[in-house]
């Protein structure tokens, strides 16, 4: 049998989206999407909830979601891909699947070959400690200039290459696959009648108040879901909702607190703390911080990890476990069919965290991250109400989804 998996973001599920999961789910007997909690990969606040995206998943075609935990979801493309590798490997998915601008996996294993070679690491090595570029810029233009490419990697061909590279050092038992994207790049922030529009632009719009602009772009499900969030002042999220408690945190962390923080290294922790001081709201603060060496994205992370007291080496550890945030019945049989040989344990709720050091501190982490987010919702809601969340499971009335959680719990 094959079990398709995706490694997803989904800020907010668009078209996009939906194709990929239809071409995984000719292919696989069960599709299964790892998908980040409430802060993404470029250290924003989710604009809708891990719940409202899982639910809107389950409506594309996925049979099982489960959570990318924090702090590896809002980390750079290296963590991000190998804590997803590793989660989904340990789970028992025989493939991964993902969205590419070139969707040439020859190409892009040979991109990811060339980063793994000793000539490579040592020249980035170098070049690191040089200059005042930031070391992502350093480390995608010496790939391209050490396999002749004519212009920049696109940024799914970028995270497609992290995959590559976590399934080789991982030896992960995973298939992957690139699938050629369709639609907008990802950064263009137009909407166009004429294409799929990048999640950036369905973001904008939203933010903008155009929400019924972006509605054009959506199925009826996913503009219920988004109204019904909406309406309960849970929709958009954003860091910006919670300037006043993030830069009051930041002003009195004390200098010890910066130490061996991941993202905060090279005096960047230093730098976003004299610029809070200064600063009025969030935007103030990082347009006051950025510089090239330190972009806009690097210094997010930096923030978040901050707050949340997230160490450099906690990033290079594996996940401890993940949560599940729906299934249906073909994903309920999945989970049941591995819960033998599954070498990572998925909870339904902050009681089946297993007790040893690692889970639970992941969990203290993911406490403090819900914590955040709920003062990131135009109405700010108590982190207890977020985290007392149960997963969907469709189909199913209440009672027997308390007995469905519960056994899959003790499985």
């Amino acid at each position: 049998m094959r079990f398709g998996a995706v490694i997803c973001e989904c800020n907010p599920p668009h078209g996009g989206h939906a194709r990929l999961f239809e071409q995984v789910k000719r292919e696989s007997d069960c599709v299964i999407c790892l998908m980040s909690g409430a802060f993404v990969q470029r250290g924003e606040a989710a604009i809708l909830s891990p719940a409202a995206r899982a639910e809107i998943l389950t409506g594309m075609g996925a049979d099982l979601v489960l959570e990318l935990p924090f702090p590896f979801a809002a980390s750079s493309a290296e963590a991000f891909a190998a804590a997803g590798v590793s989660i989904l490997s340990r789970l028992g998915a025989t493939d991964l699947w993902f969205g590419s601008e070139s969707g040439d996996i020859a190409f892009l294993s040979g991109l990811a070959s060339a980063a793994q070679s000793p000539a490579f690491r040592a020249e980035y090595a170098k070049r690191s400690g040089e200059g005042n570029t930031g070391t992502a810029a350093v480390y995608f233009q010496l790939l391209a200039d050490f396999c002749g490419l004519q212009k920049p990697l696109s940024p799914n061909d970028i995270l497609a290459i992290a995959y590559l590279r976590a399934i080789e050092e991982q030896q992960a038992n995973l298939i992957p696959h690139a699938v050629k994207r369709e639609g907008a790049d990802d950064r263009d922030l137009t909407l166009t009648a004429q294409t799929i529009p990048s999640a950036a632009a369905l973001r904008k719009a939203i933010f903008e108040g155009k929400t019924h602009t972006a509605f054009a772009f959506l199925s009826a499900f996913e503009q219920t879901i988004l109204q019904k969030e909406e309406q309960a002042g849970r929709m958009p999220a954003s860091l910006q909702n919670a300037s006043a408690a993030v830069l009051w945190n930041l002003r009195q962390l004390p200098q010890e607190a910066f130490s061996g923080i991941a993202e905060a290294s090279g005096g960047v922790g230093n730098r976003l703390q004299a610029a809070a001081n200064e600063a009025t709201d969030l935007e103030s603060l990082l347009a006051r911080a950025a510089t090239k060496k330190y972009p806009n994205a690097r210094l997010r992370r930096a923030l978040l990890f901050l707050l949340t007291g997230v160490k450099r080496e906690e990033l290079s550890a594996p996940p401890a476990y993940t949560r599940l945030l729906a299934a249906n019945k073909t994903g309920r049989s999945f989970l049941s069919a591995v819960r033998k040989t599954a070498d990572i344990p998925v909870v339904t709720s902050n009681a089946g965290v297993p007790d040893f050091p690692a889970a639970r501190r992941q969990e203290e982490l993911a406490k403090k991250a819900t914590s955040l987010y709920a003062l990131c919702l135009p109405r700010p809601a108590s982190p207890a109400e977020l985290l007392r969340q149960n997963p969907l499971i469709p189909g199913k009335a209440q009672n027997e989804c308390a007995r469905t959680l519960d056994k899959l719990q003790k499985e």
